[in-house]
């Protein structure tokens, strides 16, 4: 489990990995690309991504924070900061 903190406007690229990723927003608010389909996630929205997936995000005008989960987990993110939190 890896808790992501996004900078307003933030983008994150297209991009896919070999590994299933799920997701939940819990603070401020975000559109994530999956597989061409756009949604606006919320607070307690969740989210899934089939390994293999596209997709890509651009944060709204506000910090929001992601607590995703990688299956099986992943060895090649960035380790977190000293408050725990990862910054892509």
């Amino acid at each position: 489990m890896i808790v992501y903190d996004y900078t307003p406007r933030t983008i994150v690229e297209t991009h896919k990995h070999d590994v299933e990723q799920f997701g939940v927003v819990v603070k401020g608010s975000l559109a994530m690309v999956i597989a061409g389909e756009q949604r606006i996630l919320m607070v307690g929205d969740t989210f899934r991504i089939p390994a293999g997936t596209a997709h890509g995000a651009r944060v709204f005008e506000e910090i929001t924070q992601v607590v995703q989960v990688f299956a099986p987990p992943r060895t090649d993110l960035p380790k977190p900061g000293s408050d725990g939190a990862t910054k892509p």
